[in-house]
């Protein structure tokens, strides 16, 4: 929470007891100290949420009474609140430019429903992977994880005489290290090779070889590198998420990533999310990764819901045994090959994005 700031104010001198001041002149006005609370930045997603959820129950109002009010009246109504849905959808747009928020937020024409969001009736709320459901956040953490083994195992190939294997920034990844947390990565993909690496303690510095000083350094290529690429949304991802809280629906997003909140900032999608289970949550709540059902578990408590009331999306195979594990319903996000291996673990269908979901009202609004 930011914090306020005081800003003193010059006070006037008081009147001196033997004044020489002309009869009629001004009082001083003694000025009082102002406490200023810093603006903060315009968030407009919640307000389109707001205004959408307004609009919509004015609609469903207005549809109960259509056996009640005279066939004129309630079409003089609709048409009333169709123009003000077009009002408000403009109003946003324009205070989107005037304060350079781009995109700019959405409002859909109709009402939106789990139905058009390609959900089961009683859903309450959507768990969401970071990487490859939302973001492209994947291909940098691959990138990273990859130079880090690399650098190790050439040094111990050098040392030992084994044959250098590079990490596969696409197979390794999906199969070890997707949906872990560090530790657990360096462990179960060094692991896969035969290779045990003490666990060193949380201070070890990027030039140990533990498993504490590899995480460090994967770590720290992250952040380096964050500052250099550009992280994206996923296309189809921003309107999933409008459209889920236009509905009502919590949100929550899963990632192992100690940079989760980062990915979301960049990616413009922060504000489209109530809950965050991280790195940090892992670390302070004492969760185990997946496939254990911890994240899940955590998320559905932080947006107070039942599993049973959820909706996990998911591309990993670990990710989706967690959420089966929970007793949630789970959608795949992954091409077809992928597909078949998400099924394999629980996911009842799958998609190759979000926005396949979306009933096309809502896609082409």
């Amino acid at each position: 929470m930011e914090a306020e700031s005081k800003m003193s104010v010059a006070h006037a001198p008081t009147r001196p007891a033997s004044s020489g001041m002309t009869a009629g002149a001004p009082r001083p006005i003694a000025l009082r100290t102002a406490t200023v609370t810093p603006a903060r930045p315009l968030e407009l997603d919640t307000v389109a949420s707001l205004w959408q959820q307004a609009l919509d129950s004015a609609q469903r109002a207005l549809s109960a009474d259509a056996g009640v009010l005279p066939a004129k009246e309630i079409a003089h109504r609709q048409r009333d609140l169709t123009r003000e849905r077009q009002d408000v959808a403009e109003m946003l747009a324009s205070l989107a430019q005037v304060t350079r928020i781009h995109p700019a937020p959405w409002l859909s024409p109709i009402p939106v429903t789990t139905e058009l969001l390609g959900l089961p009736s009683g859903t309450r709320a959507c768990l969401f992977d970071l990487d490859g459901v939302l973001t492209d956040s994947g291909l940098l953490h691959a990138w990273a994880w990859g130079e880090v083994f690399d650098d190790f195992l050439l040094r111990l190939s050098e040392k030992t005489g084994w044959h250098f294997i590079p990490f596969d920034r696409v197979a390794d990844y999906r199969a070890f290290i997707d949906g872990r947390r560090r530790l657990d990565a360096v462990h179960v993909f060094l692991g896969s090779r035969g290779i045990r690496l003490p666990e060193g303690r949380a201070e070890d510095t990027v030039g140990a070889d533990t498993a504490y000083g590899l995480a460090r350094r994967k770590g720290e290529m992250i952040e380096r590198e964050l500052h250099r690429r550009r992280v994206s949304a996923v296309a189809g991802a921003r309107r999933y998420l409008e459209a889920t809280g236009h509905a009502g629906l919590g949100r929550a997003v899963i990632s192992a990533s100690q940079s989760t909140l980062a990915m979301l900032e960049r990616s413009g999608l922060a504000s489209l999310v109530e809950a965050r289970i991280d790195a940090d949550v892992i670390r302070e709540d004492g969760l185990r990764s997946p496939p254990s059902p911890d994240l899940v578990l955590a998320a559905c408590r932080r947006l107070g819901v039942s599993p049973s009331e959820a909706v996990s999306f998911s591309h990993s195979p670990v990710g989706v045994a967690a959420a089966h594990r929970s007793g949630l319903f789970v959608i795949g996000v992954g091409d077809e090959a992928q597909a078949e291996l998400l099924a394999l673990y629980g996911a009842k269908h799958s998609v190759a994005s979000l926005g396949e979901l979306l009933d096309r009202r809502l896609r082409s609004a």
